[in-house]
């Protein structure tokens, strides 16, 4: 299994009896709430910005699937995602910050209509 699909398995709406949402496609409202809850507790370094690093070391402790599949899929996704928003404050190239993951989220949100 891909990285891609189980990113999609396990963030695909669902309806009340557990089953596939219309159409399959991601809960992007809660891909979204997940990051902005997740955002400080996988930012140990406290520098506004999600690296590489600290992303891979999330991979390394005990965390659910989901969690897992969302961490892989900023990994995946680090530098699109990361390219979304120039920040004024100097952070990593690569690192993402809340902006980027707003902006990413309403661009994800508006192709999906």
């Amino acid at each position: 299994m891909t990285d891609q699909s189980e990113f999609e398995r396990q963030w695909l709406q669902t309806d009340e009896n557990g089953g596939g949402g219309d159409g399959g496609e991601p809960d992007i409202k809660a891909i979204r709430e997940y990051a902005y809850v997740a955002f400080d507790q996988l930012d140990k370094n406290g520098n506004g910005f999600l690296e590489r690093e600290e992303l891979m070391a999330v991979l390394n402790t005990p965390i659910s699937e989901r969690e897992k599949s969302f961490i892989t899929f900023l990994l995946n996704n680090q530098e699109n995602i990361a390219e979304m928003v120039q920040e004024e404050q100097s952070g990593p190239s690569e690192g993402i910050s809340r902006d980027d993951l707003e902006s990413y989220f309403a661009l994800i949100a508006a192709l999906l209509g």
